[in-house]
């Protein structure tokens, strides 16, 4: 049988002192780490959005090999375009039938030196690299194309 004490003692509950002080290690807790929980979350969104960047350059490269022919990577905002090629520059005009890939997370992209154009083989003509920049706090992930059409993230 339980003792009448141990009995009194669960019966009663928690007091107004032990939920306060609990309450009040929660809100500390809380406190200290909410600034990196904020700051994780905006190097997971900037880490997103160059793997989506990544994955949208590499279908423009397949839409190269699979059609044997130049497709130009133009980025616009925050749109990867996929256009056809003249004279060996992009035409500005949309592959037919490719839609652009819009990234997500809405952050800024832009281009460091010319678009990349991937020929029929895949190979990047001019090899190139794309920024993603976090206006939230100016941080930035590159994406960079190799001349045999390889893209990675640094």
């Amino acid at each position: 049988m339980v003792s009448e004490r141990i009995r009194r003692l669960s019966a009663a509950g928690f007091g107004l002192a032990e939920l306060a002080v609990t309450l009040a290690l929660v809100a500390v807790v809380t406190a200290v780490s909410a600034p990196s929980l904020v700051a994780f979350r905006r190097a997971a969104t900037l880490r997103a959005a160059s793997e989506e960047l990544a994955t949208a350059i590499n279908l423009g490269r397949q839409l190269a090999i699979s059609r044997n022919a130049p497709v130009c990577i133009a980025v616009v905002g925050s749109d990867v375009r996929f256009e056809g090629t003249g004279a060996g520059a992009c035409s500005g005009v949309p592959l037919p039938g490719v839609a652009p890939v819009r990234l997500a997370s809405g952050l800024v992209v832009s281009a460091v030196g010319a678009s990349v154009l991937f020929t029929g083989l895949g190979a990047a003509s001019p090899a190139g690299r794309y920024t993603v920049v976090s206006p939230a706090d100016s941080g930035t992930r590159s994406v960079v194309v190799a001349a045999s059409g390889r893209v990675s993230i640094q």
